[in-house]
């Protein structure tokens, strides 16, 4: 099985192949030059991976929360991709992506924090429970202090993402002791994370239609979906 997997959500553009178990990736910093340069860099990993196109079994997209702008460059790449060679899509969201990133942790709850803007976070509740991450809670956008509320346990809970930036210190003093505020190696998705889960959803048969996939916007001014709207499937 070949899984062809594109993340244009945060300023890292992610692409990664998985070739008959065997993952090549590229996880770079570009800032706002996606667009620019998503095409350049996949000419280049297939190059490297040695495969086509025509090759690939599944593909596998980053659908959000994050950069509105940034999630329709990936998503339109594989949807487009995806309906040429008619083969099926995985979408995941950024939030799943993250919370995966704590694989191999001890037993607590995972909370990845998203930067939204105007005060607010893109965010959900995990579990670690027998070294799964189990989803509890919709995908929310949410001040910080309405999310803290929501948490209510006195196991350790640990906090990735780039929204940490804005909130480290309510995060200490709302969270006490109970907080492990993760580096910022954990903060963004990876293209071996997203080959990872998606292959993991295509075993359970959870791929779908290129012309099927959406975006997974939390704005609803914007985008008219509301704040809990879950398309994606529970890991």
């Amino acid at each position: 099985m070949n899984i062809l997997a594109i993340d244009t959500t945060t300023q890292f553009l992610c692409l990664g192949i998985l070739k008959q178990g065997k993952i090549f990736q590229l996880n770079e910093d570009l800032g706002r030059r996606h667009a620019e340069l998503l095409i350049p860099h996949l000419r280049y990993l297939l190059k490297k991976a040695r495969v086509s196109l025509d090759d690939i079994d599944y593909f596998a997209c980053d659908i959000g929360p994050g950069s509105f702008t940034g999630i329709r460059i990936g998503l339109s790449a594989v949807k487009g991709l995806a309906y040429s060679f008619k083969k099926p899509v995985v979408g995941i969201s950024s939030l799943d992506i993250l919370a995966h990133n704590v694989d191999g942790y001890s037993e607590g709850l995972v909370i990845p924090l998203i930067d939204a803007k105007r005060g607010l976070v893109y965010s959900a509740i995990y579990k670690i429970k027998k070294d799964k991450i189990i989803k509890t809670s919709p995908y929310m956008l949410v001040s910080p202090l309405t999310l803290f509320k929501k948490v209510k346990t006195k196991q350790r809970v640990y906090f990735l993402g780039d929204g940490i930036k804005n909130f480290y210190d309510l995060i200490i003093a709302k969270m006490g002791k109970d907080a492990k505020i993760l580096n910022e190696d954990y903060w963004y998705p990876t293209a071996a994370k997203i080959l990872k889960i998606a292959q993991g959803l295509i075993k359970k048969k959870r791929s779908t239609d290129a012309l099927k996939i959406k975006p997974l916007y939390l704005y609803p001014k914007e985008c008219q979906i509301s704040k809990t709207y879950d398309p994606t499937p529970r890991l």
